[in-house]
């Protein structure tokens, strides 16, 4: 089949652009999101494309800070932004300056607290969700270590360091695991006394993590929570995006992490429209977005919206499609205005399938980056992912590609 933009196949990358290499890593390893790329991913693009120190890296869906992460190994400056509290949390927690010295004593105030606190009832009203994954005993517990950390005199980045420790290990305890794209209930048996011992040896490990690695100390690293359609930069001072938006497979991460953020950060409510506003890669999504008026939906994706309606696909996927496209507009052309003259830009998609019709994310996204005024260099095969069980029984087996587009600012 021909291809508008050209494709090269970079199948040695495979193993870069799923997170299974970051859940061995030291310090990546502290918290995981689903879909993520890796830190070889980026040591390589920037390998390729020459960055260097004076060089400053974007990342408008920071997720877990991976980006960040992996820029700091190479000392180069950093930045990322994600609207979800939770993703702020663990990536800025992961590119913190730390004097070790200080986190041990915070966390040695910490632990002689453990067992002084009152642990009979719960600090605050808690949305249902939580009561239900964490019942009784488990929840006051949580509670309880978590106002701990709240209280004892520390400095931020430790207390951000500890509460990112409670949250990571919050699924071993909590009754609604997460499965693809929303959240499974099981029965589980817990003994709420080995909380505190789960979070010292997940502590301990983060501190080894951060003997073994011993970053640099020095600014440059930041996460903070904004939309990337509409980011709070006012210059042009990026030399490079290496960033992946969420695939529109329908899962909607505030679902998949509605535990850990109606525990850790915000109600119920405010996780409602959180889950409208975030990017329009699942049904639920209704977001308030900046003005588009010179986008024009790419033909093949005109031509592919309109079988999807002939074969009666779900109205909100198709608006959930076309929306998809839309958001990514309005990203890279943000891209293209906080980015320097001759910026390389990478972008992470996967191709997607609906009742048998193949969405090309990677060639719409191509050229909806170049509507934004950028100009795309090629697609970076690098892997082939099997289409799901359902669409497979139906229409046959089509490996859906994983892409890089790399996009120029010139």
């Amino acid at each position: 089949m021909a291809h508008k933009y050209r494709v090269e196949e970079r199948l040695g990358w495979r193993r870069w652009v799923t997170p299974q290499l970051l859940r061995d890593k030291p310090v990546h390893r502290w918290y995981v999101f689903p879909h993520s790329f890796t830190g070889e991913l980026v040591h390589a693009l920037i390998d390729e494309w020459d960055l260097g120190k004076k060089d400053r890296i974007l990342d408008p869906f920071v997720g877990a800070g991976t980006t960040l992460l992996a820029a700091k190994e190479r000392e180069i400056p950093a930045s990322g932004f994600d609207l979800s509290p939770l993703a702020v949390l663990a990536a800025r927690t992961k590119v913190a300056n730390y004097n070790i010295s200080n986190l041990k004593k915070a966390w040695k105030s910490v632990k002689k607290t453990f067992y002084n606190v009152n642990r009979n009832k719960v600090s605050r009203p808690y949305p249902e969700l939580v009561q239900k994954a964490l019942p009784g005993r488990v929840l006051e517990v949580f509670d309880a270590l978590a106002r701990i950390i709240d209280e004892v005199e520390m400095f931020e980045t430790d207390r951000d360091l500890l509460r990112l420790a409670l949250l990571s290990i919050l699924p071993l305890y909590s009754s609604a695991i997460a499965t693809g794209g929303w959240l499974k209930w099981v029965e589980k048996q817990v003994d709420e006394k080995s909380i505190p011992e789960a979070l010292t040896a997940r502590v301990e490990m983060m501190l080894h993590d951060l003997q073994e690695v011993q970053l640099p100390r020095l600014p440059g690293w930041q996460a903070v929570q904004a939309d990337a359609r509409q980011l709070p930069v006012q210059d042009e001072s990026y030399s490079a995006v290496i960033t992946s938006p969420p695939y529109p497979n329908r899962h909607d991460y505030t679902r998949v992490f509605g535990i850990e953020l109606m525990f850790g950060f915000i109600g119920w409510e405010e996780t409602r429209q959180l889950r409208y506003q975030s990017f329009h890669s699942h049904p639920e999504a209704r977001p308030t977005r900046p003005g588009a008026n010179d986008y024009k939906s790419p033909t093949a994706l005109t031509k592919a919206v309109k079988n999807l309606r002939e074969k009666n696909l779900e109205p909100r996927i198709i608006s959930m499609i076309e929306g998809y496209f839309l958001d990514l507009y309005l990203c890279l052309r943000e891209m293209k205005r906080v980015c320097r003259q001759g910026a390389k830009i990478a972008f992470v998609v996967g191709n997607a399938r609906y009742c048998g019709e193949t969405i090309l994310v990677d060639e719409l996204t191509a050229e909806v980056g170049e509507q934004a005024g950028l100009k795309c260099s090629k697609l970076l095969a690098v892997r082939y992912r099997g289409n799901s069980a359902q669409q497979m029984g139906r229409y046959g087996r089509s490996p859906s590609r994983e892409s890089v587009v790399i996009f120029d600012k010139s």
